[in-house]
């Protein structure tokens, strides 16, 4: 055998073997989303799994299924913790006693007001505030980014004028502290998964709901409510994309620098692209027949007075937890966030 054709033969087993070597070692990770696939959000999911791809050139795989098709938003972090799923998009809103710190910001109301205040905060609070990696890692995951929404404003199927309106209305909540903004009014927290506001309004489960314009289209919402008040009920990070603590120990160096950078920018995509489609949305639900309202600034003022201190709450919870000091500082940001 000629030494050209030696060489062939060796240089052709190499790229054999090598590529049997990628195939062995690729791997494709489940995620579980609690949204829906039109959502902005999902399409800056859908982005970022690509670019992980392309970047680990496809060692990594991501395969997202929308909806809870794996397990309902509340089964996530169970389902995480099991080795189930590999990634969850889920909000730590609903797991208030397992992750109190990172469910504040998902939960509090009528602390934020702007998709880019969440940014900047919850930047500032996995950084600066070492509680965040260790309440996640208890939980056997690590955040990797948090999505944004545009504010929570008080969306109903009648016109609200003012606090007095609020009196026995059923409103829809998720937490711990959502209820008690609720309950501040006369009005009469209940408890909705996403999938379920726009049967509960259309049956009469709920007479109100906290929710964004832009959700609004996405959910159709405003088929069974169109009176939209500009009071923000709630603004923060919603869902974050975690990942198994496991899974994120499996990867290579190499692996996790990916992940962190794209898991960067698809936060500040996210932000953008969430403020981009709220403004379009007023205009598509003003084509509906939806009707936007100025919600009487004292009365909103009025609300606020009514609600518990819920920054002092947060504080107190933690402090009978050994956690105080994390706390504070958690709330020492947050106000230098939001002024």
């Amino acid at each position: 055998m000629s030494i050209i054709r030696k060489t062939m033969h060796a240089a052709l087993a190499a790229a054999l073997i090598f590529g049997f070597a990628r195939a062995v070692d690729a791997q494709t990770l489940r995620m579980s989303s609690q949204w829906t696939e039109i959502t902005t959000g999902a399409k800056v999911d859908k982005w970022w799994a690509a670019e992980i791809e392309k970047r680990t050139n496809g060692a990594v795989k991501i395969k997202i299924f929308w909806e809870g098709v794996l397990g309902k938003a509340k089964e996530n972090l169970g389902l995480i913790q099991q080795g189930a799923i590999d990634l969850a998009a889920m909000s730590p809103g609903y797991f208030p006693a397992e992750l109190p710190f990172h469910a504040a910001p998902n939960s509090i109301p009528m602390a934020m007001s702007k998709p880019s205040e969440a940014t900047e905060l919850m930047e500032r609070l996995l950084t600066e505030v070492p509680e965040y990696d260790k309440e996640a890692k208890r939980n056997g995951m690590k955040a990797l980014f948090f999505h944004h929404l545009n504010p929570y404003q008080l969306v109903c199927k009648e016109e609200v004028k003012g606090v007095a309106d609020m009196k026995g209305k059923k409103v829809r909540t998720w937490g711990k502290d959502m209820p008690r903004m609720v309950q501040a009014v006369g009005g009469v927290p209940v408890t909705l998964g996403l999938s379920e506001l726009y049967e509960g309004l259309s049956r009469g489960t709920v007479d109100c709901i906290p929710f964004s314009v832009d959700l609004m289209v996405n959910y159709k919402i405003y088929e069974v409510a169109k009176h939209v008040h500009s009071i923000t009920l709630w603004e923060g990070p919603t869902n974050a994309v975690w990942i198994a603590v496991k899974v994120w120990d499996g990867l290579t160096a190499e692996q996790r620098k990916v992940f962190q950078e794209v898991s960067f920018a698809a936060a500040r995509r996210d932000r953008d692209q969430v403020i981009a489609a709220g403004e379009e949305a007023i205009a598509i639900l003003k084509g509906k027949g939806v009707k936007f309202h100025e919600f009487p600034a004292a009365e909103a003022k009025k609300w606020k007075a009514a609600n518990p201190d819920f920054f002092a709450d947060f504080i107190k919870n933690q402090e009978a937890k050994g956690r105080g000091a994390a706390a504070r500082e958690t709330i020492r940001i947050w106000r230098e966030v939001v002024k």
